[in-house]
């Protein structure tokens, strides 16, 4: 039996998390899909939490992929343009205000079937190299945990914050 990688581990945490955002994302309400999120635990990235719940939740559906295409262009030694991510996400929450539940749960379940694998093919000694971003150096094992990870945490903190 062939021994789990750390890739392989970051690929189960993922799917661990996101099995846990599926899950909020059905059990809420119509109600509470149109509550205004919450900042929690804090600002990120000087992000203000002023969207529907349901657009925080198609937001992170949308970016899953987004964000590994990113981590992919720094294993392949390319650089990450920086991003106003005010303003991409402004219109992002101007053009999906009227997205549905199912719509994003599809989004997440087609995310399901790509995402493991792909961070699973990430050979582990790319995982500790250091690259340069816009947030200044990091390594793949951080964006792996900090933003394809912790950006789907951070959003399920602000969506749990505001429906309690």
């Amino acid at each position: 039996m062939k021994a789990q990688t750390r890739a392989g581990t970051y690929a189960d945490q993922w799917v661990e998390r996101h099995n846990e955002f599926v899950e909020l994302v059905a059990s809420l309400s119509e109600n509470q899909w149109r509550l205004v999120g919450s900042n929690y635990p804090e600002r990120i990235n000087d992000e203000d939490e002023r969207r529907s719940v349901g657009v925080i939740a198609h937001h992170v559906a949308a970016n899953e992929e987004f964000i590994l295409d990113r981590i992919y262009l720094m294993l392949e030694g390319k650089p990450l343009q920086p991003m106003d991510f005010h303003d991409i996400n402004g219109r992002h929450a101007a053009e999906r205000s009227g997205v549905t539940r199912d719509e994003v749960l599809a989004l997440l379940r087609a995310n399901e079937d790509r995402i493991p694998a792909r961070v699973r093919s990430i050979p582990d000694d790319a995982l500790d190299v250091v690259h340069e971003t816009p947030a200044g150096p990091a390594t793949i094992a951080q964006r792996l945990d900090r933003v394809l990870i912790g950006h789907m945490q951070m959003h399920r903190g602000s969506i749990e914050a505001a429906i309690s």
